[in-house]
């Protein structure tokens, strides 16, 4: 079997459970290519037997960045496929959009996994949620899903993967469902402070244009970003420089009323006692 694994990761969290299920199908003897968002192309998803979409959750859904790369995928003919996906806490809809779309596209989606991760995010009341996430214990269980997924293709059984998640298929709804109805990129350009480059520290070095997963930024020679923004924060976070800020005096204070803990764990999935912080 050739199995083809495409995914989307900003902080390594996505990109160590695709990984884990890489060295599983490895192990299996198949034929296994893992590729970054940045590296693939339409036609690697409509290759191979069995292919494995991944992705954080930005939100409560699946990111656009994620999201135009299936819109764009050619007819996958009955092609197996799985998703997957890293959270921070209130996963929504992550799993549900990326399955609806490959099956718009003719794929057969056998199941889907989702993993803590932790969150990077610069907003004050998220940063450092569910510190240490991925651990061991959620590798482990990624390298299992992965051998369900074998054990039930190479079987030719069908339904859903034993153990796979039920909002794989169908969107849980309820507070988050709401959430990532109205949380669109422009919403969020409204709502949420726009990253600011810093002219002093910035040394034109072009890590944001090429890490800005949209292709929103130009250097001017400093950095400008355009109208597409979708505050994921890559450039404030990953900046080599720290060349970026955002003032969060009321973007914070609208992440908290959506994503306070109590809500999360009212309404999302955290479960009691889990270590969120």
């Amino acid at each position: 079997m050739d199995v083809t694994l495409i995914y989307f990761s900003q902080t390594g969290n996505t990109r160590r459970i695709a990984e884990a299920m890489g060295e599983v199908f490895r192990g299996a003897g198949h034929a296994t290519r893992l590729l970054s968002l940045k590296k693939a192309s339409p036609q690697d998803a409509a290759t191979g037997d069995l292919l494995g979409i991944g992705t954080p959750c930005f939100s409560s859904q699946a990111p656009t960045p994620i999201k135009a790369f299936l819109q764009n995928l050619p007819a996958l003919d009955n092609r197996h496929a799985f998703v997957f996906a890293t959270s921070g806490g209130a996963p929504g809809r992550v799993l549900f959009d990326m399955t609806r779309l490959l099956q718009h596209k003719g794929a057969d989606v056998v199941g889907g996994f989702l993993a803590r991760g932790e969150l990077h995010h610069p907003a004050p009341c998220l940063q450092g949620r569910f510190p240490d996430r991925p651990d061991a214990d959620d590798l482990a269980h990624a390298r299992r899903f992965a051998t369900a997924v074998i054990e039930h293709v190479s079987d030719g059984r069908t339904g859903a993967v034993p153990g796979s998640r039920p909002d794989t298929f169908k969107p849980r709804g309820r507070f988050y469902g709401l959430v990532a109805a109205i949380s669109t990129d422009r919403f969020l350009r409204l709502t949420l402070p726009e990253p600011r480059p810093d002219p002093a520290r910035c040394n034109q070095c072009q890590w944001c244009v090429y890490e800005c997963p949209v292709h929103n930024i130009s250097l001017q020679p400093n950095p400008v970003l355009g109208d597409h923004c979708i505050r994921c924060y890559r450039c404030l976070t990953g900046c080599p420089q720290k060349a970026f800020n955002a003032d969060w005096r009321l973007g914070n204070l609208a992440i908290l009323t959506f994503y306070n803990t109590t809500f999360e764990h009212w309404f999302g999935d955290a479960k009691p006692g889990e270590r969120v912080y």
